[in-house]
């Protein structure tokens, strides 16, 4: 991927951008980068869509604005900003992890500049119940805000990120697996890097967002994993949520990567949803 950086209202972007026709962003999650996207981003330009695939804010030091919050109505703004930045006035959105929740929010805010969206991993948070098991299933979050986070994530050659790719995508392994791992190593190497990824955790309320609470009125692919952080009925009560032609693609064996886990499966079926939207 080649990036270059884009700016609007003070907020710079590093984007890669790729393809001819109409628009697709692509937003990665926590522990990831851009080039997740990879093989879902040449599968779309061959499809006939033009793809932008940021960094998030935080993740790059260009893209850190000081003072600026990373609760979650703050970081739905974010992906509008990009829109803006890039003149681009309707797009589908799609997200994994932290991205998903970009989109719901972005989705929630502005419906009428995104067309519709598709989400790995993570489910709309106005579906969650705090639970015992719910609350163990993302005990990350917790630890991601206590003081002392940046160490514990760094030590050890960030030995701390090799456990949650271990929980939370147990069958995943493999060279790609073990390059998406290191190059969210190197992407949060610096100090200030690292505190923008964990400010994601440390901004988000510990009694809900309403921001994040509402549901865009636009139609969705929701895909999660059975082995993944939450109970995977939760993909499917996110899709009913939304208008047709929205579903659910729940993959057994998969975890909290069902876009890189079974590339194979997702990419068909995110073609073949957005060919719906598009008709």
């Amino acid at each position: 991927m080649e990036f270059r950086t884009v700016t609007h209202a003070g907020q710079s972007y590093v984007v890669s951008q790729a393809g001819d026709g109409p628009d697709v962003v692509l937003l990665h999650g926590f522990p990831d980068t851009p080039y997740s996207w990879s093989e879902i981003q040449a599968a779309l330009v061959g499809a006939g869509w033009r793809v932008t695939v940021p960094w998030l804010r935080g993740y790059r030091p260009e893209t850190i604005v000081p003072g600026r919050r990373y609760d979650p109505e703050t970081l739905g703004r974010d992906a509008l900003g990009l829109l803006d930045a890039l003149d681009i006035s309707k797009t589908v959105l799609v997200g994994h992890d932290w991205g998903a929740l970009l989109t719901y929010v972005a989705a929630a805010l502005e419906p009428d500049r995104v067309r519709a969206i598709a989400t790995f991993g993570i489910p709309h948070p106005s579906v969650l119940r705090r639970t015992p098991q719910s609350m163990w299933g993302v005990r990350h979050f917790a630890g991601l805000k206590l003081p002392w986070a940046a160490y514990v994530c760094r030590r050890n050659d960030f030995a701390h990120l090799d456990r949650l790719y271990r929980r939370w995508a147990p069958e995943w392994s493999g060279p790609e697996r073990d390059e998406t791992l290191q190059r969210a190593k190197r992407a949060l190497s610096s100090p200030a890097t690292l505190d923008g990824a964990i400010s994601y955790y440390r901004d988000l309320p510990l009694g809900g967002s309403a921001a994040a609470e509402k549901v865009g009125a636009v139609p969705g692919l929701i895909v999660g994993g059975d082995h993944t952080l939450v109970q995977s009925e939760l993909f499917a009560r996110t899709a009913e949520l939304l208008p047709p032609p929205s579903r659910a693609l729940i993959l057994e064996g998969t975890g909290h990567w069902p876009h890189r886990e079974k590339a194979a499966v997702v990419i068909p079926e995110l073609l073949s949803f957005l060919a719906e939207v598009d008709a």
